[in-house]
Protein backbone atom coordinates (compact mmCIF):
# COMPACT_ATOMS: atom_id res chain seq x y z
CA UNK A 1 0.00 0.00 0.00
CA UNK A 2 1.18 3.70 -0.87
CA UNK A 3 -0.32 7.05 -0.37
CA UNK A 4 -0.45 10.44 -1.32
CA UNK A 5 -2.13 13.58 -0.10
CA UNK A 6 -3.02 17.24 -0.97
CA UNK A 7 -3.96 20.14 0.87
CA UNK A 8 -4.53 23.25 -0.88
CA UNK A 9 -2.07 26.58 -0.58
CA UNK A 10 -5.21 28.83 0.58
CA UNK A 11 -5.00 29.50 4.06
CA UNK A 12 -7.48 31.63 6.84
CA UNK A 13 -6.15 32.78 10.16
CA UNK A 14 -8.58 33.08 13.31
CA UNK A 15 -7.45 36.61 13.35
CA UNK A 16 -9.71 37.25 10.14
CA UNK A 17 -12.69 35.48 11.81
CA UNK A 18 -12.40 37.35 14.63
CA UNK A 19 -12.27 40.72 12.90
CA UNK A 20 -15.74 40.02 11.85
CA UNK A 21 -17.61 38.03 14.35
CA UNK A 22 -15.63 38.58 17.05
CA UNK A 23 -14.57 35.20 17.82
CA UNK A 24 -12.89 32.47 16.18
CA UNK A 25 -14.86 28.58 18.01
CA UNK A 26 -12.42 26.30 17.44
CA UNK A 27 -9.89 27.46 19.97
CA UNK A 28 -7.66 24.31 19.20
CA UNK A 29 -7.43 25.49 15.95
CA UNK A 30 -4.85 28.87 14.58
CA UNK A 31 -5.66 28.34 10.86
CA UNK A 32 -6.90 26.29 7.95
CA UNK A 33 -7.00 24.89 4.42
CA UNK A 34 -9.71 26.48 2.15
CA UNK A 35 -10.45 25.10 -1.68
CA UNK A 36 -9.73 27.67 -4.22
CA UNK A 37 -11.99 29.02 -6.93
CA UNK A 38 -11.06 26.04 -9.13
CA UNK A 39 -10.86 23.12 -6.12
CA UNK A 40 -13.49 20.87 -4.80
CA UNK A 41 -13.81 17.57 -4.08
CA UNK A 42 -12.85 15.80 -7.39
CA UNK A 43 -10.13 17.84 -8.03
CA UNK A 44 -8.25 17.96 -4.77
CA UNK A 45 -8.84 13.77 -5.27
CA UNK A 46 -7.73 13.63 -8.46
CA UNK A 47 -3.92 15.44 -6.85
CA UNK A 48 -4.24 13.88 -4.35
CA UNK A 49 -4.42 9.89 -6.15
CA UNK A 50 -1.50 11.45 -8.75
CA UNK A 51 0.30 12.00 -6.12
CA UNK A 52 0.17 8.18 -4.65
CA UNK A 53 -0.04 6.65 -8.04
CA UNK A 54 3.74 8.70 -8.40
CA UNK A 55 5.23 7.87 -4.40
CA UNK A 56 4.52 4.06 -5.37
CA UNK A 57 4.93 4.10 -9.22
CA UNK A 58 1.86 3.14 -10.08
CA UNK A 59 0.07 3.27 -13.32
CA UNK A 60 -3.68 4.54 -13.86
CA UNK A 61 -3.81 2.05 -16.53
CA UNK A 62 -3.36 -1.15 -13.68
CA UNK A 63 -5.88 -0.30 -11.31
CA UNK A 64 -8.68 -2.22 -11.48
CA UNK A 65 -11.36 -0.08 -8.87
CA UNK A 66 -11.44 3.34 -8.00
CA UNK A 67 -13.58 3.88 -4.41
CA UNK A 68 -14.34 7.58 -3.95
CA UNK A 69 -14.91 8.71 -0.31
CA UNK A 70 -16.69 12.56 0.78
CA UNK A 71 -19.46 14.48 2.14
CA UNK A 72 -19.30 17.43 0.24
CA UNK A 73 -19.17 15.51 -3.51
CA UNK A 74 -19.77 18.11 -6.94
CA UNK A 75 -22.85 16.10 -8.01
CA UNK A 76 -25.52 14.57 -5.63
CA UNK A 77 -26.62 12.50 -8.65
CA UNK A 78 -23.86 10.96 -10.52
CA UNK A 79 -20.77 9.07 -9.69
CA UNK A 80 -17.78 11.15 -8.72
CA UNK A 81 -15.25 8.51 -9.45
CA UNK A 82 -15.91 7.44 -12.69
CA UNK A 83 -14.89 11.30 -12.95
CA UNK A 84 -11.92 11.02 -10.83
CA UNK A 85 -11.03 7.75 -13.25
CA UNK A 86 -11.19 9.63 -16.42
CA UNK A 87 -9.02 12.33 -14.92
CA UNK A 88 -6.38 9.68 -14.02
CA UNK A 89 -6.79 7.89 -17.24
CA UNK A 90 -7.96 4.82 -15.98
CA UNK A 91 -9.00 1.76 -18.27
CA UNK A 92 -12.64 1.53 -18.92
CA UNK A 93 -13.02 -1.89 -17.33
CA UNK A 94 -13.14 -0.35 -14.24
CA UNK A 95 -15.03 -1.00 -10.87
CA UNK A 96 -16.08 2.71 -9.56
CA UNK A 97 -18.11 3.22 -6.11
CA UNK A 98 -18.65 6.52 -4.31
CA UNK A 99 -19.08 5.79 -0.64
CA UNK A 100 -20.79 9.35 1.34
CA UNK A 101 -23.11 10.15 3.94
CA UNK A 102 -20.52 10.16 6.77
CA UNK A 103 -17.27 11.49 7.72
CA UNK A 104 -16.21 7.87 8.72
CA UNK A 105 -16.36 7.14 4.75
CA UNK A 106 -12.92 7.41 4.03
CA UNK A 107 -11.70 4.43 6.09
CA UNK A 108 -14.60 2.88 5.27
CA UNK A 109 -14.15 3.54 1.50
CA UNK A 110 -10.70 1.87 2.22
CA UNK A 111 -11.69 -1.30 4.24
CA UNK A 112 -13.66 -1.82 0.64
CA UNK A 113 -10.50 -1.87 -0.88
CA UNK A 114 -8.87 -4.21 0.79
CA UNK A 115 -12.21 -6.56 0.56
CA UNK A 116 -11.91 -5.32 -3.25
CA UNK A 117 -8.29 -7.09 -3.81
CA UNK A 118 -8.70 -9.99 -1.30
CA UNK A 119 -12.20 -11.49 -3.03
CA UNK A 120 -9.97 -11.53 -5.75
CA UNK A 121 -12.12 -9.08 -8.08
CA UNK A 122 -8.60 -6.95 -9.34
CA UNK A 123 -5.13 -6.86 -8.43
CA UNK A 124 -4.95 -3.01 -7.63
CA UNK A 125 -7.80 -0.75 -6.30
CA UNK A 126 -7.29 3.24 -5.67
CA UNK A 127 -9.16 4.67 -2.82
CA UNK A 128 -9.35 8.68 -2.78
CA UNK A 129 -10.77 10.28 -0.07
CA UNK A 130 -11.54 14.01 0.06
CA UNK A 131 -13.13 16.75 1.20
CA UNK A 132 -14.86 20.63 1.91
CA UNK A 133 -16.98 20.27 4.09
CA UNK A 134 -20.10 23.63 4.71
CA UNK A 135 -21.47 25.23 7.36
CA UNK A 136 -23.43 28.31 7.68
CA UNK A 137 -21.45 31.19 7.78
CA UNK A 138 -23.92 32.79 11.11
CA UNK A 139 -22.91 29.14 12.77
CA UNK A 140 -20.02 28.64 14.44
CA UNK A 141 -19.73 24.97 13.18
CA UNK A 142 -18.50 26.75 9.70
CA UNK A 143 -15.60 28.06 11.27
CA UNK A 144 -13.91 24.53 11.77
CA UNK A 145 -13.95 23.61 8.49
CA UNK A 146 -11.39 22.82 6.32
CA UNK A 147 -10.30 20.90 2.97
CA UNK A 148 -7.80 18.38 2.09
CA UNK A 149 -7.71 15.08 0.42
CA UNK A 150 -5.77 11.90 0.38
CA UNK A 151 -5.67 8.42 -1.47
CA UNK A 152 -3.97 4.91 -1.22
CA UNK A 153 -3.25 2.42 -3.49
CA UNK A 154 -3.84 -1.34 -2.27
CA UNK A 155 -2.72 -4.07 -4.11
CA UNK A 156 -3.69 -7.69 -3.28
CA UNK A 157 -0.09 -8.83 -2.71
CA UNK A 158 1.45 -5.94 -1.65
CA UNK A 159 4.98 -6.24 0.34
CA UNK A 160 4.95 -2.60 1.98
CA UNK A 161 1.90 -3.12 4.78
CA UNK A 162 -0.41 -5.92 5.72
CA UNK A 163 -3.56 -6.05 6.77
CA UNK A 164 -3.95 -7.77 10.40
CA UNK A 165 -7.37 -7.15 11.51
CA UNK A 166 -10.81 -4.44 10.90
CA UNK A 167 -12.98 -4.13 13.44
CA UNK A 168 -16.92 -2.17 12.98
CA UNK A 169 -19.52 -0.90 15.69
CA UNK A 170 -23.11 0.86 13.93
CA UNK A 171 -24.73 3.15 15.82
CA UNK A 172 -27.89 5.38 15.22
CA UNK A 173 -28.01 8.80 17.54
CA UNK A 174 -29.65 12.37 17.53
CA UNK A 175 -27.91 15.20 17.41
CA UNK A 176 -24.59 14.05 15.51
CA UNK A 177 -23.45 16.17 12.47
CA UNK A 178 -25.91 16.08 9.21
CA UNK A 179 -26.90 17.56 5.97
CA UNK A 180 -30.82 16.80 4.86
CA UNK A 181 -31.65 16.55 1.13
CA UNK A 182 -31.31 19.54 -0.70
CA UNK A 183 -28.83 21.57 1.89
CA UNK A 184 -25.40 22.87 1.46
CA UNK A 185 -24.73 23.29 4.41
CA UNK A 186 -23.74 20.90 7.59
CA UNK A 187 -25.77 21.38 10.52
CA UNK A 188 -25.53 19.66 13.86
CA UNK A 189 -27.86 19.63 17.33
CA UNK A 190 -26.34 20.89 20.51
CA UNK A 191 -26.89 18.09 22.63
CA UNK A 192 -22.74 17.39 23.38
CA UNK A 193 -22.88 15.35 26.62
CA UNK A 194 -25.38 12.33 24.62
CA UNK A 195 -23.38 13.15 21.64
CA UNK A 196 -19.68 12.62 23.40
CA UNK A 197 -21.00 9.50 25.00
CA UNK A 198 -22.14 7.67 22.32
CA UNK A 199 -19.00 8.38 20.38
CA UNK A 200 -17.06 7.23 23.12
CA UNK A 201 -18.50 4.68 23.54
CA UNK A 202 -18.48 3.65 19.89
CA UNK A 203 -15.17 3.97 19.27
CA UNK A 204 -14.10 1.84 22.88
CA UNK A 205 -15.99 -0.71 21.32
CA UNK A 206 -14.43 -0.70 18.09
CA UNK A 207 -11.06 -0.21 19.23
CA UNK A 208 -10.90 -2.59 21.71
CA UNK A 209 -12.50 -5.13 19.65
CA UNK A 210 -9.47 -4.76 17.15
CA UNK A 211 -6.92 -5.15 19.28
CA UNK A 212 -8.88 -7.95 21.23
CA UNK A 213 -9.06 -9.78 18.02
CA UNK A 214 -5.08 -9.96 17.97
CA UNK A 215 -4.88 -10.55 21.73
CA UNK A 216 -2.93 -6.99 21.93
CA UNK A 217 -2.73 -4.17 23.95
CA UNK A 218 -2.22 -0.35 23.06
CA UNK A 219 1.53 -0.75 24.13
CA UNK A 220 2.04 -3.30 21.27
CA UNK A 221 1.39 -0.19 18.81
CA UNK A 222 3.96 2.33 17.66
CA UNK A 223 0.94 4.97 16.38
CA UNK A 224 -2.81 5.18 17.14
CA UNK A 225 -4.91 7.60 14.64
CA UNK A 226 -8.15 8.93 15.73
CA UNK A 227 -10.54 10.49 13.90
CA UNK A 228 -13.88 12.45 13.86
CA UNK A 229 -12.88 14.48 16.41
CA UNK A 230 -10.96 17.79 17.30
CA UNK A 231 -7.41 17.19 18.03
CA UNK A 232 -8.33 17.65 21.97
CA UNK A 233 -11.14 15.29 22.12
CA UNK A 234 -8.86 12.83 20.16
CA UNK A 235 -6.22 13.11 22.70
CA UNK A 236 -7.97 12.57 25.30
CA UNK A 237 -10.29 9.87 24.10
CA UNK A 238 -6.90 8.35 22.99
CA UNK A 239 -5.63 7.94 26.70
CA UNK A 240 -8.80 6.68 27.79
CA UNK A 241 -7.96 3.69 25.69
CA UNK A 242 -4.73 3.43 26.76
CA UNK A 243 -2.40 5.06 24.36
CA UNK A 244 0.62 7.49 24.92
CA UNK A 245 0.83 10.57 23.85
CA UNK A 246 3.90 10.28 21.77
CA UNK A 247 1.79 7.78 19.50
CA UNK A 248 -0.82 9.90 18.73
CA UNK A 249 0.26 13.74 18.67
CA UNK A 250 2.31 12.69 15.70
CA UNK A 251 -1.01 11.26 13.60
CA UNK A 252 -3.19 14.70 14.42
CA UNK A 253 -3.59 16.47 11.34
CA UNK A 254 -6.89 18.91 12.20
CA UNK A 255 -5.07 21.28 14.39
CA UNK A 256 -2.99 22.36 11.37
CA UNK A 257 -5.48 22.52 8.44
CA UNK A 258 -8.85 22.37 10.09
CA UNK A 259 -11.82 19.31 10.25
CA UNK A 260 -11.26 17.77 6.88
CA UNK A 261 -14.45 15.27 7.14
CA UNK A 262 -13.86 11.86 5.50
CA UNK A 263 -10.55 12.83 4.25
CA UNK A 264 -8.77 13.42 7.76
CA UNK A 265 -8.31 9.09 8.11
CA UNK A 266 -6.31 8.33 4.94
CA UNK A 267 -4.42 12.03 5.64
CA UNK A 268 -3.43 10.75 8.87
CA UNK A 269 -2.39 7.74 7.70
CA UNK A 270 -0.78 8.89 5.16
CA UNK A 271 1.41 11.15 7.36
CA UNK A 272 2.13 8.39 9.46
CA UNK A 273 3.26 6.18 6.94
CA UNK A 274 5.98 9.19 6.24
CA UNK A 275 7.00 8.78 9.98
CA UNK A 276 6.68 4.51 10.24
CA UNK A 277 9.73 2.54 10.26
CA UNK A 278 9.86 -1.23 9.03
CA UNK A 279 8.10 -3.49 11.47
CA UNK A 280 6.19 -1.18 13.43
CA UNK A 281 2.84 -1.70 14.00
CA UNK A 282 -0.35 1.13 13.12
CA UNK A 283 -4.05 1.46 14.55
CA UNK A 284 -6.66 3.37 12.67
CA UNK A 285 -9.83 4.11 13.99
CA UNK A 286 -12.31 6.53 12.30
CA UNK A 287 -15.96 7.77 13.84
CA UNK A 288 -18.65 9.47 12.20
CA UNK A 289 -22.52 9.15 12.32
CA UNK A 290 -23.20 5.75 11.70
CA UNK A 291 -20.46 4.58 13.68
CA UNK A 292 -16.95 3.26 14.17
CA UNK A 293 -14.46 1.37 11.99
CA UNK A 294 -10.93 0.46 13.23
CA UNK A 295 -8.11 -1.11 11.40
CA UNK A 296 -4.54 -2.78 12.20
CA UNK A 297 -1.79 -2.53 10.12
CA UNK A 298 1.92 -3.82 10.04
CA UNK A 299 4.44 -2.14 8.12
CA UNK A 300 6.72 -4.60 6.16
CA UNK A 301 9.31 -1.36 3.82
CA UNK A 302 9.23 2.38 4.68
CA UNK A 303 7.08 3.92 2.40
CA UNK A 304 8.40 7.53 2.04
CA UNK A 305 6.79 10.03 -0.42
CA UNK A 306 8.78 11.45 -3.22
CA UNK A 307 10.48 14.85 -2.39
CA UNK A 308 7.76 17.79 -2.27
CA UNK A 309 4.69 15.45 -2.38
CA UNK A 310 4.83 14.90 1.68
CA UNK A 311 2.39 16.13 4.60
CA UNK A 312 5.54 19.19 5.47
CA UNK A 313 6.00 20.08 1.98
CA UNK A 314 2.48 20.58 1.26
CA UNK A 315 2.49 22.21 5.07
CA UNK A 316 4.70 24.64 3.48
CA UNK A 317 2.57 25.95 0.99
CA UNK A 318 0.61 28.79 2.24
CA UNK A 319 -0.89 31.80 0.99
CA UNK A 320 -3.15 33.55 3.32
CA UNK A 321 -6.66 35.28 2.72
CA UNK A 322 -8.94 37.52 4.10
CA UNK A 323 -12.50 36.80 5.31
CA UNK A 324 -13.86 38.71 1.99
CA UNK A 325 -12.11 36.33 0.16
CA UNK A 326 -13.05 33.47 2.08
CA UNK A 327 -16.64 34.45 1.67
CA UNK A 328 -16.54 34.56 -2.27
CA UNK A 329 -14.17 31.35 -1.98
CA UNK A 330 -17.64 29.89 0.15
CA UNK A 331 -19.94 30.45 -2.72
CA UNK A 332 -21.55 32.40 1.03
CA UNK A 333 -22.15 35.60 -0.84
CA UNK A 334 -24.74 33.65 -3.39
CA UNK A 335 -26.40 32.08 -0.99
CA UNK A 336 -25.03 28.26 -1.58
Amino acid sequence: MGCGLYIPRLRIKREEFQKTWGYFAPRWLEEKSVAGFDEDSITMGVEAASNALRNTSCEAAALDAVLFATTSPPYAEKQNASTIATALGCKSNIASLDVTSSTRCGLSALLSGFDFVSSGRGDECLVVASDSPSGDPVAPLDHQFGAAAAAAIVKRNQSSCSVESTFSVTTESLGERFRRDGQDHVSTVDVGRYYEMLSGDAVKSCVNGLIGRLNRSPQDYDFFSLHGFDDPKATELSRKLGFEDNKVVPTLVSNKIGDIGAAAALLGLSRILELASTKQHIALCSYGSGGADALSIAVENELKPLRGLGFESYMERKEYIDYATYLKLRKFSRGS
